[in-house]
């Protein structure tokens, strides 16, 4: 099984090998240059549990960034737009399930980050890209507590104006983990509403039972009690997401 990762760059500049070498090692990774070199192009590593990885430089912009939805964690429209050339790097071999593979590919892209001059990236089954500087940090603090990719990178989330006063915040990921989408609503000059988004997303996601039932309350205090309600995706698209409405 072969999962893919993208890196936006801001000049058309491959990463040295032994680069990529040391900085996998600040993540826990002891990779190989793989010999001989790849037809074509493109560098391949060997991880010493069998597994491989394949970064390959593509010397124009990335065909669908500057279409693709803009995250709370994205990249400012106009640094996207201004990327020159992308990455593509893909791993071949990664055991365990969606979010351990996640967890790993999120690390080796990111140590092929820290040795280009990246705008951001993403994991390819992602909706939007993550500024450089955060996808590497969430990286970074899996290796350094040995757990699993930080929500802010496993799944992404955009927001949208719904009406003069109210916003609403909505997940796009975490139905590959087995949960259901968040759709929040909030006042626009409240505050706390992504941190609350966050906070619920990686509960849903560690918790084996995590289902709120319809009509259960949720809040972020003992006191608050949010209705849960399932309604169909804003996006039209997909199953029903959980409606919570902030005050």
């Amino acid at each position: 099984m072969a999962d893919l990762a993208f890196v936006l760059l801001r000049q058309a500049v491959e990463p040295q090998p032994t680069q990529v070498i040391t900085a996998a090692r600040r993540y826990g990774f002891e990779l190989m240059l793989h010999s001989p070199a790849l037809d074509g192009g493109g560098l391949a590593f060997d991880l010493t549990d069998g597994a491989g990885m394949i970064v390959t430089l593509v010397g124009v912009p990335h065909p669908d960034a500057v279409e693709m939805p803009v995250g709370v964690t994205s990249p400012p429209p106009e640094e996207i737009a201004a990327s020159s050339a992308h990455l593509i790097v893909g791993t071949v071999g990664l055991t365990g399930d969606e979010r351990a593979r996640d967890t790993v590919l999120a690390q080796l892209t990111a140590a092929v980050l820290d040795c280009v001059d990246g705008v951001g990236a993403q994991l390819g089954h992602g909706l939007t890209f993550h500024r450089a500087g955060i996808f590497a940090g969430a990286a970074k603090l899996a290796a350094d507590q040995q757990e699993q990719l930080p929500v802010e990178v496993a799944v992404d989330v955009t927001a949208a104006q719904e009406s003069a006063s109210r916003m609403s915040f909505l997940t796009h990921g975490l139905v590959r983990y087995g949960r259901e989408e968040l759709f929040v609503t909030c006042e626009i000059e409240g505050k706390g509403a992504l941190s609350f988004v966050y906070d619920l997303a990686r509960w849903l996601i560690t918790q084996p039972s995590g289902y709120p039932p319809t009509g259960d309350t949720v809040g972020r205090t003992a006191e608050e009690k949010l209705p849960v309600a399932r309604v169909p995706s804003p996006t039209g698209d997909g199953p029903e997401v959980i409606r919570l409405d902030l005050p």
